[in-house]
């Protein structure tokens, strides 16, 4: 089997999600797998080895300000020439399926060349009927036609009832050490934030 999975370079969650399902892929001999990222910028991508001779596009990205997404911003950032150039000069007529983790190009081509195309996402959750707080006609717009697929497999912390997997946890220990201070992973808060919520100890 020849794949081509598609992922969402704007963002960690999304690449490491990847970097997951590539050591998975490895196990399996009679899987070809290339990858695509999209969304981020390519100098700032590492620990990419795992994905081999992996392919950038431009993609599409969300510009987020203060802990929350600009939509003016976000538009600005479109370049739909550019999008669309991309979707229909990526031939994805070889693979016999596309793999797809919100990545918008790869979703689009394999929607355009009717090859079988999964999502493997967060985003796929919203799908279904989870609770979506704050949601708008705009946001479900997003989620529905940002990186459509024929199926969607989401991923988040609860089912709610409907085929929802939980996130993927790396199963590797890193040798840590405990002490007086925690990581949080926030990086779309705004610096103000970050500084009043490392004080609240």
């Amino acid at each position: 089997m020849k794949i081509l999975y598609g992922v969402q370079g704007a963002g960690n969650g999304h690449i490491t999600r990847a970097r997951g399902m590539a050591r998975a892929f490895k196990n399996h001999a009679d899987i070809h797998v290339d990858y695509l990222f999209s969304g981020g910028e390519q100098q700032k991508y590492f620990d990419m080895e795992i994905f081999g001779d992996y392919q950038t596009r431009q993609g599409l990205a969300f510009v987020h300000r203060n802990g929350a997404l600009s939509r003016t911003a976000t538009i600005k950032a479109v370049r739909p020439i550019q999008f669309v150039q991309d979707v229909y000069s990526l031939d994805v007529s070889h693979y016999d399926l596309v793999l797809n983790d919100f990545e918008p190009v790869s979703a689009w081509a394999a929607y355009q060349q009717n090859i079988p195309s999964i999502s493997i996402s967060h985003q796929a959750a919203f799908i279904h009927t989870v609770p979506k707080r704050g949601q708008k006609f705009f946001d479900k717009l997003i989620m529905r036609y940002f990186a459509p697929t024929q199926i969607q497999l989401g991923v988040h912390w609860y089912h709610f009832g409907h085929d929802i997997m939980p996130p993927f946890i790396e199963d590797e220990i890193s040798d840590c050490h405990y002490g007086q201070h925690f990581l949080v992973y926030l990086p779309f808060e705004s610096a103000n934030w970050k500084t009043n919520f490392r004080n609240l100890s």
